[in-house]
């Protein structure tokens, strides 16, 4: 029994801590449409709300009270092809953004608060039947009861974090900041649970367990520190340190045949559909430093250093509640991800003309889960992406907009490995944000 639901909680959790809850895979990479047409290069400059997300020191730099917002709308299209199966995800956009309103006490210390979904998406795919394909191995003559369908395969992943935040500018020179961030995260996740062999024969006879959903959300708590210099008005330096964040998860998993599977064992014992399933995962900490350049003066340059302590997340425990399923040895799973840290490299220019900004960017993002796996649900790519938008300004309106495109690099993984085949990936995000300085 050990082995027969563990496949759809394993690519559940992980795609919780992939996609859901921070960077690559279905994910914005940063928030603030300014932010984002300059490819994400923003640790060194963060003088708008979204400061809040890449350096809460540059908020220090707001001069009065300013609220801002800004709306991302990711549209994700992946493919993966298996054998003779080819399959898409379905098209869906997924909503994320950013808010917040900071006021200056003083002529040094600005104070507020800020909220930002961290994530706002999934994978929604049109399944042709690849459930037929994950049992062509099968010996001929192999029985499988109950009958396999074409089982849903869709995820909707969320996070939302909220960040009270002080800045303050210790000399014209040097600006400090600090976020508390309480962290809430949510994932709901259908797909096939797989089948388990209950006569080895030849020929086999194996059990098949249907549609499965998991559903588990919790809270979780961290900080956000940074820093700013600024010798000059033609030179910035920042740096930021997001602490790592466990965050503490509760909700059921449910496999549609577990009852039926009670028939099969001795003794006929009642098996619940649903289980209740915790699992407590740390969100790896995050650095980042950045230099900002103005060589004329309506020209900015930008340049950062993005590193993410994945490795944090190298084995993941799912603990499973119901008695029923304890009682046939299914009380816990254990998912061993073997990623390795990564660092994202970032650039971005601005030009002013008047009221008018135009930006560009460019970032990579390599992905941290290595082809042993990687699956359909747990998407990982090496991102090359470009950036690029406009600004105007009058008074203390600001408006923004931004395009960010993802090219995910073709990914081939050999058989022998979780799940292989060949996947490909490309997001599109179109980013509006608007900010009011009173």
């Amino acid at each position: 029994m050990k082995a027969a639901v563990r496949l759809p909680l394993v690519l559940a959790l992980a795609a919780v801590l992939t996609t859901g809850l921070f960077a690559n895979g279905l994910n914005l990479n940063g928030f603030g449409a300014r932010a984002a047409a300059m490819g994400g290069a923003y640790v060194s400059l963060a003088d708008d709300v979204s400061a809040v997300f890449w350096n809460p020191a540059g908020l220090a730099q707001l001069k009065k009270g300013t609220f801002g917002l800004a709306g991302d709308l990711l549209i994700p299209k992946s493919t993966y092809e298996v054998g003779p199966l080819s399959m898409e995800t379905k098209n869906k956009k997924y909503p994320a953004g950013l808010l917040g309103y900071f006021q200056p006490v003083g002529d040094r210390v600005v104070v507020g608060v800020g909220a930002y979904t961290l994530s706002g998406l999934g994978a929604d795919w049109a399944n042709p039947g690849l459930e037929s394909v994950l049992l062509s191995g099968l010996p001929a003559g192999s029985t499988v009861t109950p009958t396999v369908q074409a089982y849903d395969w869709e995820s909707f992943i969320g996070s939302v974090t909220l960040a009270p935040s002080i800045a303050v500018k210790l000399t014209d020179m040097v600006y400090l900041g600090a976020s508390a961030n309480i962290n809430y995260g949510f994932f709901q996740m259908e797909q096939w649970a797989q089948t388990y062999t209950l006569i080895a024969g030849p020929p086999p006879y194996i059990f098949n367990f249907g549609q499965s959903e998991l559903d588990v959300r919790g809270w979780g708590y961290g900080a956000t520190f940074g820093l700013l210099i600024k010798p000059s008005d033609r030179i910035s330096f920042g740096l930021t340190y997001r602490l790592a964040s466990k965050l503490k998860m509760k909700g059921e998993a449910e496999v549609e045949n577990m009852p039926t599977f009670g028939n099969f064992i001795p003794g006929n014992p009642t098996l619940d559909e649903e289980s209740n399933a915790e699992l407590t995962a740390t969100s790896p900490m995050w650095l980042a430093g950045g230099v900002s350049v103005k060589p004329v003066d309506n020209l900015t340059l930008a340049f950062d250093l993005q590193w993410t302590n994945w490795k944090k997340l190298d084995l993941l425990t799912v603990n499973l509640l119901n008695m029923g399923w304890n009682a046939i040895g299914k009380s816990a799973n254990h998912l061993d991800l073997r990623w390795a840290d990564k660092m994202q490299i970032r650039g971005g220019v601005e030009y002013v003309i008047g009221n008018l900004a135009l930006r560009g960017g460019y970032y990579w993002d390599p992905a941290p889960a290595p082809d042993e796996t990687l699956n359909i649900l747990v998407p990982g790519f090496d991102y090359n992406s470009i950036a690029g938008g406009f600004g105007y300004k009058t008074g203390g309106l600001s408006i923004d907009f931004a395009f960010e495109y993802l090219n995910g690099k073709k990914r081939t993984i050999a058989p022998g490995n979780a799940m292989p085949g060949v996947y490909t990936m490309k997001i599109m995000v179109p980013i509006l944000g608007i900010s009011y300085a009173f």
